[in-house]
């Protein structure tokens, strides 16, 4: 008899065994089921522990761990392993045997001791096998006194890490393995305002900011590891994976549940928003955000994207009153005179908020409202001089790793997308859907607008807006349309873009 179930991809932790539940495998597992994945686990290690820490720790027997690991097997590859604590020398072999024979992704949480300083590894027995760990690890998410011990270096306290630090995390732990391999430093046990993780690559080194938090929790570090193996089983960059982490770890420590008198336990189904939002700083710029660019002066709401100064006075006289001009195909005189004359007939609309997209030196020339600008486009515009000049800003985003940019820029408006599969431009990234939308503009809650960008169509506005945007971006569906006014007359049925609903009703 055949069965018509299909085989369930999985997350494998191998971990220890917590009894209160706050770390360790349980703690994966629980992260994993908040995300939507199913887990399965290996216990490497019997803890006796409580709210106040560990006491002690019993290493699962080589012979069973090796036979838990073949019958797994049997059930199919995991999609991604998360190692954790591993009990002495023997199963780290064991483990390293392991992920060596595997494909998929490994993140390896290194833990060396807990935070309370009991002893969860015998480093004296384990060096040349934590070297074989991280060398088949795609990424290693140790805090800074782990990596300290690991790498034989000096603890590193504050700012950023020393050339020595990098080159000996390239060295010793990137230096084999593909260009995607990456290590995240993380911050939690140290001091200051700020609490920053580095995600270091090859190529890069960059920091991860998040407001330090005034208590620690139980359980965080697994929180985050399990979070990037999820994600990096998703084809997730390793900053994408790590953005995320820092962002769920954060509010699930902001959240911590009580087990005891002790230390309370990371809650691994927290709801993140805005105040867990981790940034990520240009190159130079400082740890500190700068000031919010001013806040938009009304609702957003149905967001056309025109391609010329014609198209926004139609716009206007429709009654549209947010909208963006994106000139791709003129430069120069003719460029500035589209802007300029966008510009002047959108002061003439008392509420019209008209972004300029990209050409923000001819946009602050022309005293426009506001800018739109790409990922790329941060690098080189002179963002202090449009919010010198009091512009709007709005920032396109596509990932966790854009959003933490964006969020180190403190716009006007995030844009996230593109929503759904799009036919005027193609995109790196896939299509967030209506599920994960909904899900990063609660992230981005209760700070930033969100604008929805990418293959929305008038039919598909309703759903959009359900998720709890502000405002969706629209390109073809005006554009393109066979009857463009009456698209614009049933879009702002559908969503008035006016700061007074009854004004966009009454234009139409």
């Amino acid at each position: 008899m055949h069965s018509n179930m299909t085989t369930t991809a999985y997350l494998l932790t191998l971990d220890g065994h917590d009894p209160t539940g706050g770390s360790g495998q349980t703690a994966d597992l629980a992260t994993w089921a908040a995300l939507g994945w199913r887990g399965a686990s290996i216990i490497t290690a019997l803890t006796a522990q409580n709210s106040y820490g560990v006491q002690s720790v019993q290493a699962t027997d080589v012979t069973v761990l090796r036979n838990s690991l073949r019958a797994l097997l049997a059930d199919g590859e995991p999609a991604a392993v998360k190692i954790g604590m591993i009990g002495h020398a023997a199963a780290a072999e064991e483990v390293a045997q392991f992920i060596e024979a595997r494909q998929c992704p490994v993140v390896w949480d290194p833990r060396l001791t807990s935070a309370d300083g009991c002893e969860l590894w015998i480093r004296a027995h384990g060096g040349g096998l934590a070297m074989r760990l991280a060398r088949r690890a795609d990424l290693i998410t140790a805090n800074r006194a782990e990596a300290c011990a690991l790498l034989d270096l000096p603890v590193w306290e504050v700012g950023p890490p020393t050339a020595a630090w990098i080159n000996a995390i390239r060295s010793r732990w990137l230096e084999t393995g593909g260009p995607h391999r990456a290590v995240v430093v993380k911050a939690g046990h140290t001091w200051g305002v700020h609490s920053t993780d580095w995600v270091v690559t090859h190529s890069t080194v960059l920091p991860l900011v998040g407001r330090r938090l005034p208590r620690s929790a139980h359980g965080s570090g697994n929180v985050h590891a399990s979070v990037c193996a999820a994600r990096l089983a998703e084809g997730w960059s390793a900053l994408d994976a790590a953005a995320e982490a820092q962002l769920r770890a954060h509010a699930g420590i902001d959240q911590a549940i009580a087990i005891g008198p002790g230390r309370p336990m990371t809650r691994t189904d927290a709801r993140a928003d805005s105040g867990d939002l981790p940034w990520l700083p240009l190159p130079g710029q400082s740890e500190e955000p700068p000031p919010d660019f001013a806040r938009l002066s009304g609702q957003i709401g149905f967001y056309p994207v025109v391609p010329d100064a014609d198209w926004v006075l139609r716009l206007l006289e429709w009654g549209v009153c947010t909208l963006q001009l994106r000139i791709k195909e003129i430069e120069g005189a003719a460029l500035r005179m589209q802007i300029r004359q966008a510009v002047q007939a959108a002061r003439e609309v008392p509420g019209t908020q008209l972004f300029i997209n990209d050409h923000w030196r001819e946009a602050i020339e022309a005293g426009a409202y506001g800018v739109h600008l790409g990922q790329d486009d941060v690098h080189t515009a002179d963002l202090p001089a449009l919010h010198t000049a009091g512009l709007r800003l709005g920032l396109s985003t596509h990932t966790p790793g854009e959003i933490a940019r964006a969020h180190a820029l403190r716009p006007s408006y995030i844009a996230l997308g593109a929503v759904f599969p799009t036919t005027l431009k193609a995109m790196p990234t896939r299509p967030l859907g209506l599920e994960r939308l909904a899900q990063w503009r609660q992230w981005l809650s209760p700070r930033y607008p969100v604008v929805a960008i990418g293959g929305i169509t008038l039919a598909q506005m309703p759903a959009v807006r359900a998720t709890g945007v502000s405002g969706a971006a629209v390109v073809s569906a005006v554009t393109q349309a066979a009857n463009p006014r009456l698209a614009v007359r049933e879009a702002l049925h559908i969503w008035p873009a006016c700061a007074d609903e009854a004004m966009a009703q009454a234009m139409v």
